[in-house]
This record gives C-alpha cells, sequence and structure tokens, in this order.
C-alpha cells in the first residue's frame, strides 16, 4: 500500500510519497505473466496474439496430416489386437507391415514438423517477441523495475511471496496504446 503525507499549502493541497514508498517502487522486481501477454486483446499483447495465430496457420496442414497417420496407426494397432485375442485369420505381416510404414511416415512427418515449427517461429514470432521484451525493459525500467522477470505460470506463486510487482496489465494497456 502506497502511503502519502498531505500538507496543506495555501489554497491547495500538495501530496508527496512517503519515504517508504518512495522506497518500495524505486527498484522493486517486477515481472509479466506469459500467458496473459500471449493472449488476446485486451488481457494480451495484439501484435504478439497475431504472430502466434500467423504461426498456427502456416503449421495447421502439417499437424492435420499427423492427427490422421495417428488415427491410422491407431486403428491398425487395435485391429492387430483384437486379431490375436479372437484368434482371427488375419494377414498379421500385412498388417504390420502397414503399422511399420505408417510408423515411420509418421515419424518423419513429426521431425519435420519440429524442424518448419523452429523455422516459422524464427520467422514470424521471434521478431516481434524480441519487440515485445525490448519495450517491456524500458517501460520495466520507466516504472522503477530493477529486475524483470516474463514469468510462466509455474513462477508466479514465488513471484508474489517475494513481493515482486506484476505489471502486466499496465504494460499491455501500455503496449497496445503506442
Amino acid at each position: 500500500m502506497k502511503k502519502r503525507i498531505v500538507i496543506a499549502c495555501g489554497a491547495g493541497l500538495v501530496a508527496f510519497a512517503s519515504p517508504a514508498a518512495l522506497a518500495q517502487n524505486a527498484s522493486s522486481p517486477c515481472y509479466l505473466e506469459i500467458s496473459k501477454l500471449v493472449s488476446d486483446p485486451p488481457e494480451g499483447v495484439g501484435e504478439l496474439g497475431v504472430a502466434l495465430h500467423h504461426l498456427d496457420e502456416a503449421l495447421r496442414p502439417q499437424v492435420e496430416e499427423i492427427k490422421v497417420l495417428q488415427e491410422q496407426l491407431n486403428r491398425i494397432q487395435e485391429r492387430q489386437r483384437e486379431a490375436v485375442q479372437a484368434e482371427e485369420e488375419v494377414d498379421l505381416v500385412a498388417l504390420q507391415s502397414d503399422e511399420q510404414r505408417i510408423a515411420a511416415d509418421l515419424d518423419t512427418k513429426r521431425s519435420q514438423l519440429q524442424r518448419d515449427y523452429a523455422a516459422q517461429r524464427q520467422l514470424l514470432v521471434a521478431p516481434v517477441q524480441r519487440r515485445v521484451s525490448q519495450r517491456a525493459q524500458a517501460f520495466a525500467a520507466q516504472h522503477g523495475c530493477e529486475d524483470l522477470k516474463m514469468a510462466r505460470t509455474s513462477d508466479l506463486a514465488g513471484l508474489q511471496a517475494s513481493s515482486a510487482r506484476n505489471i502486466t496489465s499496465t504494460f499491455v494497456a501500455w503496449y497496445d496504446g503506442k
């Protein structure tokens, strides 16, 4: 809680921050909640949300293709289990061959998706993250933060316990207002 000292001066009032309030705000640790920064406005930074949306759009066809292959693989494996349990006469060799082929294709597509994700993230999201980070550092310095942490949800309890200031909402309002 900020403490203020109010002094009557002639016709007006002048408010000064108390020394304790100045010391608290002069250089305190601050943090930004990553989960809120990446959410849609007004809670998050719109520019960052747009970049993440473009990343999702760019990779969506590959993700969907991988889902289809995983479903095919699951069906083949289920068919193999059913055939073995029911002691059916099924060409298990053909099913195993299909399983191996789809599993290899799935591994190849997952590896490609990881490479494409890294490349697209670097292209679409990294420049925005750098810009947001630079502005966050400037904002934090202007608002008396000695240290700025980008906090994941798992970090919040520790930061709150250490009396670090959450500047997420004020930063987002400032950032999107620029």
